[in-house]
């Protein structure tokens, strides 16, 4: 994806993304294991601190393996698309267990998830992607966390999750999201989707006077949304 340089103020790069803290690194937003090799070039990177750069690494692992698992239908190892979550999977007796038997449990046929362990993924992506495109921090608990197998969408769940509006408030002089502003032929900014990853990683920020809204689909297969209302 092309990098966009911020020219926003300085001192929003002070903080943690995800805790407020000093940032002693930067992380990658996605984290990679949502990604496939080769890396898109310039991926997204916001400030930091050494705690959070590393304390989501289980968890993503996690969500990683239980969307390939899900989105494949299967957790037999050799019928997985995604040679790096088959090499966690066999290195990782424990974890593979763990999504045998969320497999078996479903009545449904899909993947028992651990709702908490999603959530705390979704949260840390949400959060980077606000910092990211808008060069502003989000700290507080969000009013909604949802996410859906895009197949599974009402058809009114999908016109709400993929519509994109007219923006109403100004994103942060010099951020990203300034820089990306796309002016429809009405002359009017319009709010737009971000690829990372053909096919893998998409998102969507959303900022206005009443609410914050990530929305992001991963893989093809998650459709996600995080809100912040005000």
């Amino acid at each position: 994806m092309r990098q966009i340089k911020t020219f926003s103020d300085s001192r929003l790069d002070t903080q943690c993304a995800y805790c407020g803290a000093y940032p002693e690194n930067r992380d990658h937003v996605p984290s990679k294991i949502l990604l496939d090799k080769p890396y898109p070039e310039n991926l997204p990177v916001v400030p930091s601190c050494v705690d959070c750069n590393s304390g989501f690494s289980i968890d993503e692992e996690y969500f990683a393996c239980a969307i390939e698992c899900a989105s494949c239908g299967t957790t037999d190892i050799d019928k997985l698309s995604r040679e790096s979550i088959k090499r966690t999977l066999t290195r990782n007796n424990k974890l593979h267990d763990r999504l045998k038997l969320a497999l078996n449990t479903d009545k449904d046929g899909g993947l028992n998830i651990e709702i908490e362990r999603f959530e705390k993924v979704l949260l840390k992506c949400a959060h980077g992607h606000l910092k990211f495109e808008n060069s502003e921090t989000e700290f507080s608990r969000p009013d909604q966390v949802w996410f859906k197998p895009i197949h599974s969408l009402t058809e009114e769940e999908e016109c709400i999750f993929f519509s994109v509006s007219e923006m109403i408030k100004a994103p942060e002089i010099g951020s990203r999201a300034m820089h990306r502003l796309y002016i429809n032929e009405d002359g009017k900014p319009m709010e737009h989707w971000i690829n990372v990853q053909d096919n893998v990683y998409c998102y969507f920020v959303s900022t206005s006077v009443d609410v914050k809204i990530v929305r992001m689909i991963i893989r093809n297969y998650l459709a996600c949304e995080i809100a912040w209302h005000r």
